[in-house]
């Protein structure tokens, strides 16, 4: 698994989405990086990362793999912080060992099974089917229209459209991104697990959630669902972005993250710094 480590301080830890890498962060590391420690993956098969050919992408892996990652750098006291199915593959591990992690950050992510929400699970069945993920994997269509469209506030160069055409260069990648999409509908237990663990075992964490004004996720009020949820939450929203506030107001977002953090008491973090790891 490739990762990014750069900073030091106390450790920020990355869980990107289908639609991205931890190339997703480039902008909040140079933000946060002269303050805290900053971790971003790739999962297998996104970014630097590669899947072997038996590897089947699904959240609940994921959150696996997140959590031989965490314990193969010894980290601790970490804000953990996940994007859309990187939300809940992330969370799954702070679910399990709840005393590693001193805070929560939600980026346009989901907690529920999406068996609740209707408007969701029928946009996710469009995705898994035959027909689309054929016609993503022939144009690369997702890629293309997120990232030419679905950032508000700014338009992303030519060079950082290039690299996301790049990182999902083959079929098979693009594959991946329709995969780890529909699992989310698949992966009703899990999802269910995660629910369950924000209203137990992580419902008293320092948590920030941070979405989109015009995300879809926000409009159906799961932010505010999930804010309030957690006795300990703060819910900040940037102003005309969508699902992906993360390429169009990074700045302001790391800014947001660095003010809360500082507001959640202090502890030490590891500085274990290694650049690559076998998840074998």
């Amino acid at each position: 698994m490739h990762y990014i480590d750069e900073g030091h301080g106390e450790t920020i830890l990355f869980s990107h989405p289908p639609l991205g890498s931890s190339f997703m962060y480039r902008d909040f590391f140079k933000e946060l990086k002269n303050r805290y420690r900053c971790i971003a993956i790739d999962y297998p098969g996104f970014g630097l990362s590669i899947a072997n050919e038996t590897y089947k992408p699904t959240i609940e892996g994921q959150s696996t793999l997140l959590e031989k990652f965490i314990f193969r750098l010894k980290l601790k006291a970490v804000f953990l912080l996940g994007h859309d199915t990187g939300g809940p593959s992330a969370f799954g591990v702070a679910i399990n060992y709840p005393e590693l992690f001193k805070g929560l950050i939600l980026t346009d992510t989901i907690i529920y099974p999406v068996s609740e929400y209707k408007r969701i699970s029928n946009m996710l069945g469009i995705v898994g089917s035959h027909l689309f993920t054929w016609l993503n994997a022939k144009t690369n269509f997702l890629v293309k229209f997120t990232f030419k469209y679905g950032v508000r506030t700014r338009r992303l160069s030519r060079l950082e459209r290039a690299e996301y055409g790049l990182m999902f260069g083959t079929s098979k990648k693009r594959r991946l991104i329709t995969q780890m999409l529909y699992n989310l509908k698949e992966s009703e237990t899990f999802m269910r697990k995660i629910r369950q663990g924000f209203e137990t075992t992580l419902n008293s964490k320092p948590t920030l959630l941070i979405y989109g004004e015009n995300d879809p996720v926000k409009k159906l009020g799961i932010a505010d669902r999930i804010n309030r949820l957690m006795p300990n939450s703060k819910l900040f929203l940037i102003n005309e972005e969508g699902h992906f506030p993360h390429e169009g107001q990074p700045k302001q977002m790391s800014e947001i993250i660095h003010i809360w953090i500082e507001g959640v008491p202090d502890t030490s973090a590891s500085n274990t710094r290694v650049g690559l790891v076998s998840m074998s």
